[in-house]
């Protein structure tokens, strides 16, 4: 799965926006400042499958918005476009029709099997473009005749959420791969799973039908959710039904029926997990608990390295549940068509996990050519191992559209305070203001000392800026002796002191800047110096 092109009419800030993807490449990263339109395209991405998937023959759906998208997908070229709900569907040049395309078969060929999409944000505006998805999937998994083997193809639309890295850590576990395993004892420092504890209540749906089967054992649920509870039920140790009393706000109480099933150890969970066809069905049934509103909570007691004893899943950190999360979840469809859309994922994350993020990336995808990965992030650190063709940069231009931008040179060709002072971030320095108006202060008063035009209280000013700047390990000399000679030349004029400019000064730097520039290259060609 590789999105080629898109064309997006008008969408929030996208207005007649169009961006060129490198399909040759798994990954993209998005870059640009905040309100760019990045965080759009991919609510617009999300609403396109969305409403592809939804569709039937009889009944096409579209978003409030004209586009046009070409991807790739096992060896085909689809071109799909909409414009005011009408579809014109091409693949590999030939015209769909609308009985075909949206046929159960043909989702399965030319459709991704999986769209994937976490946001570290606290707004829901994401989450919100799923329900349709989570509801169908609610509704179907809840059939009393409910057969496992339809998980595989249910619900390709997947928003994740927190907690969900519950369901992700029990996953892991199911099948011990050499890399997952290698994975949580170097990068997260678990060493094994102790136990798991699962804590259930009734949900309010069962409140009127429990009346009609009060002994029911699961206040009546059915599905796949009853089918998952009974395997559970039988591996538990000891378990406990309870009626307590449980604090819901900072002055509210509940009352509710409360079910504890217990599992010791990995071996009961793997147990668990032999039922199912895959680590991907096993997280549906995991999710069908929460989905039912019958989960109140899953406590596990993981051993972590250097720790005296077990700590409980919930004190991990955020970054290391986000790690987990993100990245279980691309283990389970690294060998599907799967479109992962990552939106500032790297939030919580240390600069050491933000610095390796793309490289965990693409250890889980095994099979890069039938995923791609579009990800946004505000953090150099992240994207210092990319090449350009791997990153795009949104800039708001005059009038308020967007822009899309390739960089002129490889992210991984720079330093972290390059790339943060070229095209990809446009930091004026990466000094702070008052430490840069110091900086050129210090280097301003240098020349006049140079020249000896300094007064008396310039002095004592340049000998204690001098000494504060070396005090705080900072040096201003460069290795490059051209560079070293064009900062004594440029801070002679006193426009270089400044940290912000007006437009006429702008150009008087620049200026100023290209007569040194040729001055240095001239004095060079004839072997003299300044």
């Amino acid at each position: 799965m590789r999105i080629d092109q898109v064309y997006i009419e008008d969408y929030k800030n996208l207005k007649q926006f169009t961006i060129n993807l490198d399909e040759n490449e798994m990954k993209t990263v998005l870059l640009g400042q905040n309100a760019s339109g990045k965080s759009n395209f991919i609510e617009a991405l999300i609403l396109i499958f969305k409403y592809l998937d939804l569709s039937t023959d009889s009944k096409r759906q579209s978003p409030n918005f004209d586009y046009n998208i070409v991807y790739n997908i096992q060896n085909n070229v689809i071109n799909v476009t909409c414009q005011k709900g009408n579809y014109v569907i091409l693949v590999n040049d030939e015209k769909q029709t609308f009985k075909y395309f949206f046929s159960d078969e043909a989702k399965a060929k030319y459709q991704p099997k999986y769209v994937f999409t976490y946001y570290s944000g606290l707004s829901n505006k994401l989450k919100e473009l799923f329900w349709d998805h989570q509801n169908n999937f609610y509704r179907k998994i809840i059939k009393e005749d409910f057969k496992d083997a339809e998980l595989d193809s249910l619900r390709k639309l997947f928003y994740v959420q927190l907690v969900h890295s519950y369901f992700v850590l029990l996953a892991y576990f199911t099948h011990e791969e050499e890399e997952s395993i290698k994975f949580l004892n170097e990068v997260l420092n678990i060493i094994d799973i102790e136990s798991i504890l699962f804590v259930l209540k009734m949900p309010p749906w069962a409140v009127t039908r429990i009346k009609n089967d009060p002994d029911d054992i699961f206040w009546t649920a059915d599905g796949l959710v009853r089918q998952f509870l009974d395997k559970l039920w039988e591996l538990s140790l000891a378990p406990i039904h309870n009626d307590e009393t449980i604090r819901t706000e900072f002055a509210e109480t509940e009352d509710q029926k409360r079910l504890y099933l217990f599992l010791k150890g990995k071996d009961k969970l793997q147990e668990l997990a032999k039922t199912y066809t895959s680590n991907t069905a096993l997280f549906k049934a995991l999710e069908s608990t929460y989905i039912s509103k019958l989960i109140a909570e899953v406590k596990i007691k993981v051993k972590k390295k250097n720790v005296d004893g077990s700590i409980t899943f919930k004190e991990l950190s955020e970054g290391e549940q986000q790690l987990l999360t993100v990245l279980g979840l691309l283990k389970f469809t690294k060998d599907e068509d799967s479109l992962i859309l990552l939106d500032e994922p790297d939030t919580h994350l240390n600069p050491i996990w933000k610095w390796r993020y793309l490289e965990f990336l693409d250890k889980v995808v095994h099979r890069p050519a039938s995923t791609q990965i579009i990800l946004s992030t505000h953090d150099p650190l992240v994207i210092g191992g990319l090449k350009k063709e791997e990153v795009r940069i949104f800039r708001t231009i005059s009038g308020g559209s967007i822009r899309i931008e390739e960089p002129e040179i490889d992210p991984k060709l720079m330093n972290v305070a390059k790339i943060l002072t070229s095209e990809l971030f446009g930091l004026p320095s990466i000094m702070s203001k008052e430490l840069e108006d110091k900086v050129n202060r210090k280097r301003y008063l240098q020349t006049l000392l140079n020249s000896n035009k300094i007064s008396k209280k310039e002095i004592v000013e340049y000998n204690d800026l001098s000494q504060e700047l070396e005090d705080i390990g900072f040096y201003n000399v460069s290795i490059d002796s051209r560079y070293n000679m064009f900062v004594e030349l440029t801070s002679k004029h006193e426009v270089f002191q400044k940290s912000v400019l007006t437009k006429e000064e702008e150009k008087e730097l620049e200026r100023i800047s290209k007569e040194v520039a040729e001055e240095i290259l001239k004095s060079n060609s004839q072997g003299s110096t300044l």
